[in-house]
């Protein structure tokens, strides 16, 4: 059975290797194929044939390496599904659904301000305080909204 293993991997590289004479594929004195994935597969297999089980396990480790740093790359590359979670908390902050009109966004900002005005609730400290609170976040929230609507994008 190892005597078709090594005809059948002769016979592959003969495909893809080329004679030392002549290497169309190859670049000069390196007798690689000039392509990575190739070049990876070819050492597989010779390790395979070797019966080098170090090596292969070595080339593999490498492999998976490299395609973990071409995820991740991907990952960071990719553009991200729906909107941002912080555009999502401006909308929920302002107890409206994520896509509102902006009218809608208005009035409700304007609803809540009212609502929760720090002057409003002068004469307790501690409802002063958390009044305080809750306009910061509410005009933190439309000016979120603001930004994304105008330009597309939140500002870090």
């Amino acid at each position: 059975m190892d005597q078709i293993f090594d005809r059948l991997g002769r016979l592959l590289k003969s495909f893809v290797t080329p004679d030392e004479d002549d290497q169309p594929f190859s670049e000069p004195g390196r007798g690689r194929s000039g392509d990575p994935f190739l070049d990876d597969a070819m050492d597989e297999l010779d390790a395979f044939l070797e019966d080098d089980r170090e090596k292969a396990e070595r080339l593999r480790a490498q492999r998976d390496a490299r395609a973990r740093a071409e995820e991740e790359l991907r990952a960071r590359n990719r553009p991200h599904s729906g909107p941002p979670k912080r555009l999502l908390d401006a909308y929920a902050a302002l107890g409206l659904s994520h896509g509102a009109d902006f009218a809608s966004v208005k009035a409700a900002y304007k609803r809540l301000l009212k609502a929760h005005h720090p002057d409003r609730h002068g004469h307790d400290p501690a409802a002063l305080k958390k009044a305080t609170e809750t306009s910061a976040r509410i005009n933190d929230a439309y000016r979120t909204i603001e930004t994304w609507i105008e330009k597309g994008r939140l500002d870090d």
